[in-house]
């Protein structure tokens, strides 16, 4: 329970498909006039049959058990036995009651279409209406309970009427276009035409009818072909499908029906919904008269929208990618096609030391990375108990939650939540290209990040000396031809402080080379910090370093800081740190000879080297 309201959460896929999407808003209606909510989450891509994108599948790690009132799961959209006894476990521990959109699984509540009812009415009616005595059947995978069930429901109704069943009555269009098309193609170089084609589903059904029509056979006219399902395009088509439609409000009323008898404390509630047979013109039928045009109008909307927002969010997606910083990244990220969205990732993406992407990190700390609400470009804490910012105000406008999971090279690092208060399929549509930009985005930013810390990590180790932190002679060399080649430097004042370590010997043989190490390391300190930020720094010898100053110093303040910095130390010891120090005050132009300045530095630094000796 969320703020006094019961919550219902469905285990979806693809809520941007008609059939869900309707289901979903009209599911949504009847739990707010029991005062209710509904938080989606959603899977955007095919997880069952192609075993691929399992990361998306942390989708389902984010629902908060101990606030569900129930779950509902759409077995078959999900198409993974093992992902949704999962959820099931994790529910029963929470003793959160469940129920199964079209599946089966011990002690758990379901509601099924009767697709074998709904799909004996399609055969019925080409063998019964149409007369016909050679038909042929287009079953979907061979591996499918469903198809299967359809093969033995055409064998069963031509067996009644009186017409013997042959293996040539019988082929394969996977569920899906291709292999479809496939099927028809070798039917019609069989050169035996049936009368009629029934397919196991209209995917199969459209494809069928666009092969034979692309030989130059009428439809129906010269073969008859019919689907099932009921899908959007059924209708659309030329010929329009006879097919059977599952009532996607009438599902949304049979679980509404079954989370209340939950609510009471019912269990192992059985549903069934038989699916309404739509006679149309593939099979000689008139016609199935819908809105047409608002139809074709809706299509073309989207698929216009569709056009421009894939262009929009690949320049989100790129921008972020490169952003030189997290607000940065949240600037890009705030668009109008992410208005209305929270993004959490976990806050081990930017631990620069271990790549999230490449090592196996285990869940932790989260942070709110974008969150379309605020108006500030900064991230900050994920509580989960809130489970997003501002839910009471974004619960009170009646609309679902809709959680993706983010995905990069096959890791989640986190998720989005879409808050929009309105039911729009365009904007449901929109969800799978706004996950996968998202994703990509910070994906890319944490990697490039990565990648930037790893250069900049190998070239200090290239170009910088190890006990010091300074640039090695090899390394200031080059960048020393570089302030040259800038005319900005020139007839700029230059100003060499060269430091050299006094005692270093002694230091080693009393109190041994870690205690030499650090009194060089002391002295690189000291100087680095007295000098101006613009300085260079450089370990020149063993105990010897300088600084590099373009730009005016002063350099009695210099002096006296290192002095302080080493005498500081030097208390803090059982020894004494001090440098002999050199300046050399020059004016830097494009022809200056670099180991004549460093000379003249050199010169007055051993001048007070002899002057520490001779005791002066």
């Amino acid at each position: 329970m969320i703020n006094g309201k019961k919550l219902v959460v469905l285990c979806a896929y693809r809520v941007y498909d008609a059939q869900v999407f309707s289901f979903i808003a009209e599911l949504n209606r009847l739990l707010n006039e029991k005062d209710c909510c509904l938080f989606v989450y959603a899977l955007n891509s095919e997880i069952g049959n192609s075993g691929d994108n399992q990361a998306e599948t942390a989708v389902f790690d984010l629902i908060p058990y101990d606030k569900a009132d129930a779950v509902v799961i759409m077995d078959e959209k999900i198409k993974c036995r093992e992902l949704v006894q999962d959820i099931l476990a994790k529910a029963e521990i929470h003793e959160v009651p469940s129920v199964v959109i079209d599946g089966h699984y011990d002690g758990v509540s379901f509601v099924n279409y009767d697709y074998e009812k709904g799909f004996e009415a399609v055969v019925r009616h080409v063998i019964e209406e149409h007369h016909v005595t050679r038909p042929h059947f287009m079953a979907g995978k061979r591996t499918s309970e469903f198809s299967n069930a359809r093969i033995e429901v055409f064998k069963k109704v031509i067996a009644e009427n009186g017409i013997a069943f042959e293996d040539s009555m019988l082929s394969y269009g996977d569920f899906w276009s291709m292999p479809a098309r496939l099927a028809a193609q070798d039917i019609v170089r069989s050169g035996n035409l049936p009368e009629a084609v029934i397919c196991a589903n209209d995917i199969m059904a459209i494809n069928v009818c666009d092969v034979f029509q692309e030989v130059g056979l009428k439809i129906p006219q010269d073969i008859i072909v019919t689907g099932f399902d009921g899908i959007e395009e059924a209708f659309w088509s030329v010929p329009g499908i006879t097919t059977a439609a599952c009532n996607s409000k009438e599902l949304a009323a049979a679980i509404m029906d079954v989370v209340r008898q939950l609510f009471d404390g019912k269990r192992n509630i059985e549903k069934w919904i038989e699916p309404s047979f739509i006679a149309n013109e593939s099979c000689g039928c008139p016609r199935c008269k819908l809105d047409l045009l608002s139809v074709v109008d809706g299509l073309n909307n989207r698929f216009y929208h569709h056009q421009d927002d894939i262009h929009i969010m690949q320049n989100i997606a790129s921008r972020t990618m490169g952003g030189q910083s997290i607000e940065e990244c949240i600037h890009y990220l705030k668009n109008p096609m992410t208005a209305h969205t929270c993004c959490v990732i976990e806050e081990s993406c930017f631990d620069l030391e271990n790549n999230f992407f490449m090592e196996e990190k285990a869940s932790g700390k989260k942070c709110v990375f974008l969150d379309s609400y605020s108006e500030e470009d900064r991230i900050v804490l994920y509580n989960p108990e809130t489970i997003i910012p501002h839910l009471d105000g974004i619960l009170e406008k009646g609309y679902p939650l809709v959680f993706n999971a983010l995905e990069y090279m096959g890791k989640s690092p986190g998720f989005i939540c879409y808050t929009y208060p309105r039911f729009d399929i365009i904007d449901y549509a929109k969800m799978p290209a706004i996950t996968n930009s998202i994703g990509m985005g910070i994906g890319g930013y944490v990697s490039m990040k990565y990648q930037r810390y790893l250069r900049d990590k190998i070239r200090r180790m290239y170009q910088n000396d190890a006990l010091t932190g300074l640039y090695n002679r090899m390394a200031f060399k080059g960048h020393f031809e570089e302030l040259k080649e800038d005319p900005i430097n020139n007839g700029q004042p230059l100003t060499v402080i060269m430091a050299d370590l006094n005692g270093l010997k002694n230091i080693n043989d009393t109190c041994g080379h870690s205690a030499g190490d650090h009194a060089i390391a002391t002295v690189a300190k000291a100087l680095t910090e007295a000098c101006p930020p613009s300085a260079i720094s450089v370990r020149f010898g063993g105990d010897e370093m300088f600084s590099f100053v373009i730009g005016d110093c002063d350099t009695d303040e210099i002096i006296s800081d290192i002095e302080e910095e080493l005498n500081d130390e030097s208390e803090r010891l059982d020894y004494t740190i001090s440098a002999s120090l050199g300046i050399y005050e020059t004016v830097f132009h494009e022809e200056i000879d670099l180991e004549e300045v460093i000379g003249h530095a050199d010169e007055q630094m051993y001048s007070a080297k002899r002057r520490v000796k001779e005791g002066r």
